[in-house]
């Protein structure tokens, strides 16, 4: 029997019809699953980190818009906050600059982008499952029904004992392959099934996780409590300090207001005395009081 006629056979070419068939839509699923993650990995790559506060609205919207990412992003940004500045004195240290983000996230961006929410959730992935078990069990099932067929066929009468031998022979060879070539189709789906998954769905999630942990920092309730107490301890340290030296600045700068005020005028007054008190002496000739003595 060739390989040509092994093929031709009805039960041999549905069983390689399901496997075509499933594996275009695998195909199928996955490459519509991969241009919808890479139009939202290409957009957060061209976020800025320091930018992140002012195109959040753009980001909110382009995130909704998206079929893909729509129902997660909304539990996201659940775990946001969105403080104004957030200076603490952890932080401080830890860098020199006074440059501090103003989104933090408490929990991970793979609790909400992941595998589940972006991938199996989209493309029914429990029947892409399925798919080799039905091809296994495509097998079995077109053996047992040509073995029965087979053996419907045989004419035990002594004329044709022999040519129903060679034909129950042949039949039960092509159930045999039945099989053979339904589990070979199971392995071999799963084979591309794996490598077309990790290309196409895996890749993609997995660097929006990536982008994400790079825009907003994680910070977790325990940690933006404990940093809100350091913050609050600054700051009333810091009023306290200020009540304290508020009578002293004050009385400070009151006296130096007077000062820079009343010293020109006063000496004003001075310079407008002598030069009325020259003037008098030379209109009355001398110092009055001088003459009398």
């Amino acid at each position: 029997m060739s390989f040509i006629s092994i093929l031709s056979e009805p039960a041999i070419l549905i069983i390689t019809a399901f496997f075509v068939f499933f594996l275009a839509t695998v195909i199928r699923n996955y490459k519509k699953t991969e241009n919808r993650l890479k139009s939202v990995y290409e957009f957060l790559v061209s976020l800025n980190k320091k930018e992140i506060s002012y195109r959040f609205q753009q980001l909110d919207e382009f995130m909704r818009e998206n079929s893909y990412t729509n129902t997660c992003w909304e539990d996201f940004k659940k775990a946001l906050i969105f403080p104004e500045k957030l200076y603490t004195a952890s932080q401080q240290t830890k860098s020199g600059s006074n440059y501090t983000p103003e989104i933090y996230l408490t929990v991970d961006s793979s609790f909400f982008f992941n595998e589940d929410s972006l991938v199996h959730s989209k493309i029914n992935y429990k029947f892409i499952q399925a798919m080799p078990t039905l091809l296994t069990g495509l097998g079995p099932f077109f053996t047992f029904l040509k073995m029965a067929i087979a053996f419907t066929e045989v004419d035990l009468s002594s004329n044709a004992t022999g040519n129903s031998l060679n034909g129950l022979v042949a039949n039960i060879q092509v159930a045999a392959l039945c099989s053979v070539f339904a589990v070979g189709y199971s392995l071999l789906f799963m084979f591309f099934e794996k490598i077309l998954y990790n290309r196409k769905c895996k890749k993609y999630y997995l660097l929006i996780q990536k982008e994400l942990i790079r825009l907003f920092d994680v910070c977790t309730s325990e940690q933006f409590l404990l940093d809100l107490v350091k913050e609050s301890k600054i700051q009333g340290v810091t009023n306290e300090k200020i009540l304290k030296s508020l009578p002293d600045d004050f009385a400070k700068a009151v006296s130096k207001s007077i000062g820079e005020i009343t010293t020109p005028y006063l000496e004003n007054i001075l310079y407008s005395l002598n030069k009325l008190n020259e003037s008098m002496d030379k209109n009355s000739g001398g110092d009055v009081v001088d003459k009398l003595f």
